[in-house]
Parts: structure tokens; C-alpha cells; sequence
């Protein structure tokens, strides 16, 4: 069943017009014989008038004559609540002062609307969908975007009881009372319910323990407002207050419920009260923003530091790593015998690994400098190893005068990198070794 057609000398009738749109009549077309010469604008297949009433409505649809083909304006027209509600709209923007058509396609047919109604002057053109069967989120999204982007507003409405879609689109819910009451409007307008602290220089009435983001001190209070559902009103209301333009299709702002970012019909005076809870949690923003910041550059330095220290300690491990080898070499020329290296470098030695030769002690490789003065006496008789001159240079400063030096230079490009390693039962963790380079383990 369709509502509107095409008659041979009248051209586009709607046939829930009492005068058909055209200024003619009903009966001129109805029953006639011959028949009236009655087409289907998507098909171009002989219609007939066919007059039935349903409950509390006298209709008035064409119907395709016999074997007619399958075509755009028979599909849309299928199913009862989907032809009411359709009806239902059209009465209500035309009751409202605006003018209504059924089935208006863009030109390019990127689009085609159940119900096209038009402001009188023109300025405002709305597509009011009865959306009855399921559709993916992403295709009403798709087609959403199309009628805005040909400059024409949309509302989708469903009587459908799960409507995934009503947070992502310009919708409402209806439901159609079992009494025949007016239809209702039931989901997707919304009101703002305003909550502040009644000391709104000091927010108190959040419970979130990371409501402050870890600032100490009071905070000034952000809102604690939300925006419920409206009650159900009538379907007529609601058509007319979109005609009117006295709700608007709105995606919500105030955070903090769940409900940023979806779809809501509202008034101006709930967008003004939210407008007030925006702005004062962008002033609660900017206060956290300056008392974190101080906070915030401590703990980056902080982290600066550690990871400078960790690196110190690596770039240490991996330069004795590298001389191990080397030293037993010198070591061997030099004492005609191999001589032990310990597995890692100790305080006694200002952390540089120790060496022996017959079980006593003879080097040690990589002494951390800032470390060598408070052992100068310990190290004296021994011989320390250095890598580069600059660093035997470092630890001449800090040692006795006459502290014997080696430099033997290696190839740390090539060097294994250093991983430390697990701790074990007398070992050192990272942490460890940090502070004892740094002196922080002294008591």
C-alpha cells in the first residue's frame, strides 16, 4: 500500500488528502469505471483507491493492481504500524502549519524520506522516518549524514522495544497505547537535572577517590548534573515543538554520568543549564592543571634522574664487562699467573670489580671516581684499570698522587649490553647499586 500516485491529468496525488493535494476529490478516482488513470510514480503500474478502517483511522492508500513488479514504493509501504505511524506524522507537522509529503527522494536518490515536512516559508525542510525494522548502527548513521548533508533535518522514530541506535541518531521512541490513546513519545527527549555543592568553591559530593586527580586542597565544585529521560508525552507535542523549533536534536556534553556524546531532543533552557556545568568543569580542569603541574614536573624529573642513573650504572657494568678479559691478559704478562675476578663490583672498591692473584688482592677495573677518594689508602698499593683517558684522568683527581693507572681501550660499540643480573643471596639489585654509586647506602 502507497499514499500517493500519479493521475494521468492531475499529475502526484496523496490520497490522505481529502482533496488529494490537487484540489480535486476522492470519489472522482474511487471505483470508477473505467478506472481512473492511476500509476505508480517508482513503477509506473495501474493503482487502485482502496478505502478500510483500522481501529480509530479511516484509511486511504493505492494498492498495485494484479502481477504488478516489485518495485521502491510498494516496499516502503509495507506493514501496518509503519503505515500509521507515517500517517501520524504527516497529521501532526501539517496540524502544526507545515506542509507534508509522503516519499520525497533527493534528486540524485541518494535519499528518500517517509514524511518531507516544510516550514510555510520554506527555510526548514525535516525528514520524519518511521524506522519500524531493525537496521545496522552504521547504515542509519550513513543516512543520517546524507539528509544533513543536503541541508535537511531528520528524525528517526521506532516502536521497536531495543533501539541500539537511539544514543547514535536524532530519534525518539514511541510506544501506541492498547486503548488507542494518542501515540507516546517515550525515549530520546531529555531534561537536565541540575546538582551542585552547596559550597561551590569546595566540591564535596562526588565519592570518587580520584574525583580531585590526587590534588590536595579543596577543588571548586564541576556539576554533579544528569539528563533522565523525559515522561512520556504525546507524539502531536513532540512533532509540533520540532516545527516550532523549540527542541532541537543535541549530543549531550556534561560528563561524568555515561551520557556524553549521545543524541537527546531538549529545550534551550536544559542547553543553558548545561552550558553552566560545562564551563564550570572546565574551570575545575584548570585548576587541577595548575596545582598537578608542580606535582607533575617533580615526578618527571624524578624519572629523568632514575633513568640517568640507570644508564650510568649500565654504561659502568658494561665497560668492566668489557676490560674482564683484557685485565686477565695484562694481569697474566705481567704476574706469570691468571688471576680470579670477582663477578661484579663492590663498595670496598668504590664499585669497581676486584681482581686477585694467588688470593690476594692486585687491581680492580672501573673504580666509579666520586667513589676513590674516601678508599685512596685501600686502592694505593693496587693497580686500577680505566677504559678511556678521560676517565683515568677522573679517577687520578680523586686517588693518592702516584696511584698507578691503566688505561686499556676497548671497543664498547661492539660490547654485549649489560642486563642485570637476577639478585642473589649476597648480591646487589639495581636499586642497590644506584645508591651506593650515589653514597646513599652510607649510614
Amino acid at each position: 500500500m502507497v499514499f500517493v500516485g500519479v493521475h494521468g491529468e492531475w499529475g502526484r496525488i496523496d490520497v490522505t488528502q481529502a482533496d488529494l493535494g490537487c484540489g480535486q476529490d476522492r470519489e472522482s478516482i474511487y471505483k470508477t469505471k473505467p478506472a481512473a488513470p492511476l500509476t505508480c510514480y517508482e513503477c509506473g503500474w495501474q493503482l487502485h483507491l482502496v478505502h478500510k478502517t483500522h481501529n480509530a483511522y479511516d484509511l486511504w492508500f493505492l494498492r498495485h493492481a494484479n502481477n504488478a513488479p516489485h518495485c521502491q514504493a510498494k516496499a516502503v509501504g509495507e506493514g501496518m504500524a509503519h503505515h500509521l505511524l507515517k500517517l501520524d506524522l504527516a497529521h501532526h507537522a501539517r496540524a502544526a502549519g507545515w506542509s507534508a509529503e509522503y516519499e520525497v527522494a533527493a534528486p540524485d536518490g541518494s535519499w528518500r524520506a517517509d514524511v518531507m515536512a516544510t516550514s510555510p516559508d520554506g527555510s526548514r525542510r525535516v525528514a520524519l522516518e518511521a524506522q519500524m525494522a531493525t537496521i545496522p548502527v552504521t547504515d542509519i548513521e550513513a543516512r543520517t549524514d546524507r539528509y544533513q548533508s543536503d541541508g535537511v533535518e531528520v528524525c528517526w522514530f521506532t516502536d521497536r522495544k531495543t533501539v541500539p541506535w537511539l544514543d547514535n541518531v536524532p530519534s525518539v521512541q514511541i510506544a501506541r497505547p492498547d486503548d488507542g490513546g494518542p501515540v507516546q513519545v517515550t525515549a530520546g527527549p531529555a531534561r537536565f537535572v541540575p546538582e551542585w555543592c552547596e559550597d561551590r568553591g569546595n566540591c564535596g559530593l562526588c565519592e570518587c577517590e580520584d574525583c580531585g586527580a590526587g590534588v590536595d586542597g579543596p577543588l571548586p565544585c564541576g556539576g554533579h548534573g544528569k539528563w533522565p529521560m523525559a515522561k512520556p508525552f504525546p507524539l502531536e507535542r513532540f512533532v509540533a515543538a520540532i516545527c516550532a523549533n523549540t527542541t532541537r536534536p543535541h549530543r549531550l556534553r556534561a560528563k561524568g554520568w555515561g551520557d556524553d556524546g549521545k543524541w537527546r531532543w531538549i529545550t534551550r533552557a536544559y542547553f543553558d543549564l548545561e552550558e553552566e556545568q560545562v564551563q564550570a568543569e572546565a574551570r575545575r580542569q584548570q585548576v587541577i592543571a595548575r596545582k598537578v603541574q608542580p606535582e607533575r614536573r617533580r615526578r618527571e624529573a624524578q624519572r629523568t634522574a632514575e633513568q640517568d642513573h640507570q644508564a650510568t650504572i649500565n654504561a659502568l657494568l658494561q665497560r668492566q664487562q668489557a676490560l674482564t678479559k683484557p685485565v686477565v691478559e695484562f694481569v697474566y704478562h705481567e704476574a706469570g699467573t691468571y688471576p680470579q675476578v670477582a663477578k661484579h663490583g663492590t663498595p670496598d672498591f668504590a664499585m669497581g670489580v676486584p681482581v686477585y692473584v694467588n688470593g690476594a688482592l692486585y687491581a680492580v677495573i672501573c673504580p666509579v671516581a666520586s667513589r676513590v677518594s674516601a678508599l685512596r689508602d685501600r686502592l694505593a698499593p693496587l693497580i686500577l684499570f680505566a677504559t678511556t683517558e678521560r676517565e683515568r684522568q677522573r679517577i687520578a683527581t680523586q686517588a693518592r698522587p702516584g696511584q698507578r693507572i691503566e688505561v686499556i681501550e676497548v671497543d664498547l660499540t661492539t660490547a654485549v649490553p649489560v642486563v642485570p643480573q637476577q639478585r642473589d643471596a649476597g648480591s646487589l639489585t639495581t636499586k642497590q647499586a644506584v645508591n651506593r654509586m650515589m653514597g646513599l647506602d652510607r649510614r
